[in-house]
């Protein structure tokens, strides 16, 4: 459910919305008044289903989260307000059979990929923590509006929320990824970490500055002009590795991705120039030794016309969740980052509601990944897990998404991405707010007029 959750090293997470002219056949119906409704009763205003499961452990969504007294403020790093709490239980290479239906394909490759080191403590679930009313209101009026384009790969009629917060088709979980934080702006310092087979790493950081005019509140549903604004502009400047400063992006995401192109610009301190990139699109590898594909950050983004999507339903799962450990910037990279995986023992594992959505390559249509698994949080549609499959029909990459309660925002956002190569044995870290500053949300608001390819060039260092 996240705008500016997962941003790469070299070139950074775009948001996902498409829209196109109000004349178009659309592919979905929007909901009833009576289903509308149902958020902010049976259903929280983002779409989860406020109850929690028959047997207690997931508990009912609460709204009433109280922020940690010694918290001190927005931009300053958060305080883990679980800290206290030790694992309910842990789950192992010898008793993973217990737990397989609630686990991926993916994560069960992981047990058998390194039966000797990964483990997941499972952690007691929660569902604190609730989103702006500016969000909550878009995302009723959405319900009742939004639409999907024909080809099933544009947004009608959506501003400022989720667009789908009570979805029918996997096109619209999808598009759910992306949409409905409410994050105008953010200008955020984060690491990324390469790690090789042989425990090698190499240490990447970049700032992104990233604004949305979806959501702008000096805007409304009527003024947001989805012809003529771009969804999302975004700045990436390149500190680290060294041989990279200065390289630095900028993206224009366009509203509608079947008609227009998106628009990416790239600097380069040895020519001094700033050329076009059209080759930030699908399946170009992008990021930090160019290791993870452009349209695998954030779980998906970019054009979905390559894939058949379909809605598998909604399962209980074993997800990344509330990870402040994530957060201590005392952490030493070699100890955290360990060969083949992340170290267990900082990681924290919940059982969370989460809608799968299987996505197909259509015939005759070219991706690395023949098909992807995404398992998104009912909550915060965060895509927490995405199974990736070669053209074999072998599991050959898992992603996990970590999170944690933004209480300052408010709203569970993104923060860490895993992005593990199960063949290789290599995986990368993205997103990773580690030995940086924390920062802070939707203040020092830059201009629109601000990111165009001449500010890219003054931003040009060697």
């Amino acid at each position: 459910m996240k705008l500016n959750r997962f941003s790469l090293s070299a070139v950074s997470t775009v948001l996902l919305i498409v829209a196109s002219v109000l004349t178009m056949t659309t592919t979905q119906a929007k909901v009833s008044e009576e289903e509308a409704a149902r958020l902010g009763q049976d259903l929280t205003p983002s779409g989860a289903e406020k109850a929690g499961n028959k047997n207690g452990s997931i508990p009912a969504w609460n709204p009433d989260f109280k922020i940690p007294d010694n918290y001190q403020g927005s931009g300053s790093l958060y305080i883990d307000p679980y800290s206290d709490e030790k694992p309910l239980f842990i789950i192992t290479v010898k008793n993973v059979s217990q737990f397989k239906g609630q686990l991926s394909e993916g994560q069960l490759k992981l047990f058998e990929t390194y039966p000797d080191s990964f483990k997941m403590p499972i952690y007691p679930t929660h569902r604190d923590g609730k989103y702006s009313d500016f969000v909550e209101q878009n995302t009723y009026r959405n319900a009742l509006n939004s639409t999907l384009t024909a080809d099933g790969n544009g947004v009608l009629n959506s501003y400022g929320g989720v667009p789908f917060p009570i979805p029918k088709s996997g096109e619209e979980v999808t598009k759910n990824i992306n949409l409905g934080s409410g994050v105008l702006f953010s200008k955020m310092t984060t690491d990324s970490v390469m790690v090789y087979q042989n425990g090698a790493q190499i240490i990447g950081r970049s700032t992104t500055t990233t604004r949305s005019p979806y959501f702008d509140p000096e805007l409304s549903s009527d003024t947001f002009n989805a012809e003529k604004l771009p969804a999302v502009v975004q700045f990436t400047e390149n500190l680290l590795p060294v041989r990279d400063k200065g390289k630095n992006f900028l993206i224009h995401e366009p509203v509608d991705l079947s008609n227009q192109v998106r628009g990416a610009w790239a600097y380069t301190p040895g020519t001094r120039r700033v050329r076009r990139a059209p080759n930030i699109a699908y399946d170009s590898p992008v990021g930090l030794s160019s290791f993870i594909p452009v349209d695998s950050t954030s779980g998906f983004n970019g054009s979905m016309d390559r894939y058949n999507w379909k809605l598998l339903g909604k399962r209980e799962m074993y997800i990344p969740y509330n990870n402040y450990q994530y957060e201590d910037s005392n952490l030493d990279y070699k100890d955290l980052f360990t060969a083949g995986h992340p170290n267990p023992e900082f990681a924290r594992y919940e059982l969370h509601r989460v809608w799968a959505v299987e996505a197909t390559l259509k015939e005759g249509k070219r991706n690395v990944f023949k098909k992807r698994v995404l398992f998104i949080d009912e909550d915060s549609w965060t895509p927490s897990v995405v199974d990736l499959y070669n053209k074999d029909d072998q599991i050959w990459r898992l992603t996990l998404h970590h999170t944690i309660n933004r209480y300052d925002f408010p709203g569970v956002l993104g923060r860490a991405g895993i992005y593990l190569d199960l063949i290789s044995g290599e995986y990368q870290v993205d997103k990773f707010q580690g030995k940086n500053k924390g920062y802070a949300l939707n203040k020092g608001v830059k201009e629109l007029a601000y990111f165009k390819p001449s500010t890219l060039r003054k931003l040009g260092i060697r």
